[in-house]
């Protein structure tokens, strides 16, 4: 029972960062031409820029910790 309900936290965990990667790559897209058509200065898109750029890494490092617990699980 232990080992199906990993699995299930893993997925919800998988599918958690595929859709916080996709509102990511939307909310640069949207920043960029929110930027372009409203004349945002370069520090205002860099800050916000910056914001969505660690947004990505946080879901780098929750990618790889995911792909560790699969492994681990996997090999053990």
């Amino acid at each position: 029972m232990s080992v199906t309900h990993n699995d299930d936290k893993l997925s919800r965990d998988g599918r958690r960062l595929a859709l916080v990667s996709v509102a990511g790559a939307f909310a640069f897209i949207g920043v960029e031409a929110a930027g372009t058509i409203l004349g945002w200065s370069n520090q205002t898109m860099g800050l916000l820029e910056l914001g969505i750029a660690a947004m990505f890494l946080w879901v780098f490092i929750q990618a790889y910790r995911l792909w560790r617990a699969r492994r681990s699980e996997r090999d053990g």
